[in-house]
């Protein structure tokens, strides 16, 4: 049976919620950057000289009757402060200095630009990466077509090892006659497992089985299941 490799299914999912959500953090910056800081500021301004206004009126207003010039002007006044005091529910609080450049840097660069194809950019290299195992035992890689009288050895000594990396426990090795090495890494492929099994059992069938597991780790109930057979 020929075996093929795909993205494991997790490696999608995780890479892209977090591609999703730097592209949210980054539409989220690029918001407050372009539109709500700016506009934030503008009722800043506006607020403060409505307020002045006001106070300037009204102290004028206690010692003459204002004119119709003026009786407009307050008015305006008082509807800025009432406008800009509803949309941001109370006065307005100045943005500070650093706003703007957090959103820019933080957000729209670090999340957006930076972050979206960070995630992005390991899904399509592993989809655009084949790994398939021939029923002849013939190896397809991104490195090449090796058959089996191309293949020397696998070295097996990260698979499944108790300690060190834990990333590097989901890989094992295959060297090729003329030298190369293939890293065969299930932590990103689905089915991985099998293909490093099918060639792991066909070199060294006393120490490992076809689905990639040692001989040697027999569970309880298989070790019972054998005594009982006997």
């Amino acid at each position: 049976m020929v075996i093929r490799t795909t993205i494991q299914p997790f490696v999608l999912w995780r890479n892209t919620i977090f591609a999703i959500l730097c592209a949210i953090f980054g539409l989220w910056g690029w918001y407050d950057y372009s539109i709500k800081i700016p506009a934030l500021e503008v009722d800043c301004e506006t607020f403060d000289q409505a307020k002045e206004t006001i106070k300037k009126l009204e102290t004028q207003s206690n010692t003459a009757q204002l004119n119709s010039t003026q009786t407009a002007e307050y008015a305006a006044a008082k509807k800025n402060v009432d406008e800009i005091t509803a949309r941001n529910v109370g006065a307005p609080t100045k943005p500070s200095q650093y706003d703007r450049p957090m959103q820019l840097w933080l957000y729209i660069i670090g999340c957006g630009m930076l972050g979206t194809p960070f995630f992005i950019w390991p899904i399509l290299q592993t989809t655009k990466k084949r790994y398939e195992l021939q029923d002849n035992g013939t190896l397809l890689s991104p490195q090449g077509t090796f058959t089996v009288d191309q293949i020397a050895e696998i070295e097996m000594n990260r698979w499944c090892a108790k300690e060190g990396d834990r990333r590097s426990t989901w890989t094992a090795t295959v060297v090729t006659t003329d030298g190369k090495r293939i890293l065969l890494d299930d932590h990103d492929f689905k089915n991985m497992h099998l293909i490093i099994g099918a060639i792991a059992n066909r070199m060294m069938p006393d120490k490992w089985t076809a689905d990639a597991k040692r001989i040697s780790e027999q569970t309880e109930a298989e070790v019972a299941s054998a005594n009982e057979a006997v």
